[in-house]
């Protein structure tokens, strides 16, 4: 988008020291967008439904090819889904191009399932989601094991070795027919009244380090300290491509 033109330069005045650590280079658009906030998805398992069958739960993207979690892993696709697209580029940043397709092939033979989006593969399959699903494997956030707290524990955990960050921007377009209240949009992004809000409303990370997290985000809403990668270059010049060829792979 940065690249074509659409975007005016525009930076806030009180923008948190913290969200300088997601700030894209000049020439990704460092002028024209603001980080607002940043999340992580990754593996997330039940841990509940592996303690009570007496079951080690995976701990890796090789682990979900195992005939142990053969028809237990459920993520939603990549074409329809930014969640779905992180775990594509998150298998491109672990096993290369085109190493990721083998991946692949071997996920969805080992009985994967694709939804459409992350509600459906989290809220319907999932077996701690909504639904009380039959799958007790899922791709969601790193941010999902505290909103499955009971009892002071939660009945979840993300992988952490799994995940592919994911950090969200906004800006001001050219031409808008009322800039000045975008700039002002943008300044109550990054201020502290919608930074606090973002975790419970959004499932998501402030850019603002010093907002208070609520109390079970401390204790288990954890953050990889090394997501992988895929250089945001390469995604751009590739990404159509990896997706059709997703397509083609998953339906085999």
């Amino acid at each position: 988008m940065t690249s074509a033109g659409v975007l005016e330069d525009y930076s806030p005045r009180a923008l948190p020291a913290s969200a300088k650590t997601y700030a894209l280079p000049d020439a990704a658009g460092a002028r024209q967008l603001t980080p607002v906030d940043n999340a992580s998805t990754c593996v997330n398992v039940d841990t509940t439904w592996f303690d009570k069958r007496n079951v080690a739960p995976p701990n890796s993207f090789d682990d979900l090819l195992k005939p142990d979690y053969k028809n237990l892993f459920v993520t939603p696709g990549a074409p329809t889904s930014s969640p779905g697209l992180a775990m594509l580029l998150a298998t491109v940043g672990k096993y290369g191009d085109p190493g990721w397709q083998d991946y692949w092939k071997k996920l969805v033979a080992n009985g994967a399932k694709i939804t459409s989006g992350w509600e459906d593969a989290y809220n319907v399959d999932f077996t701690q989601g909504e639904g009380k699903g039959d799958r007790p494997i899922v791709w969601s956030y790193d941010t999902s094991p505290a909103f499955t707290v009971s009892g002071g524990r939660s009945t979840t955990k993300a992988l952490l070795n799994t995940c592919f960050r994911q950090v969200e921007y906004a800006g001001v377009l050219k031409g808008a027919k009322n800039p000045a209240g975008a700039r002002a949009l943008v300044d109550w992004m990054v201020g502290k009244q919608f930074q606090a809000a973002l975790p419970e409303a959004m499932y998501v990370f402030p850019v603002d380090s010093s907002v208070e997290l609520p109390a079970d985000w401390a204790t288990f809403a954890k953050q990889p300290t090394d997501p992988i990668e895929v250089d945001p270059k390469q995604i751009a010049a590739k990404r159509q491509g990896w997706l059709r060829t997703w397509q083609d792979v998953t339906s085999q």
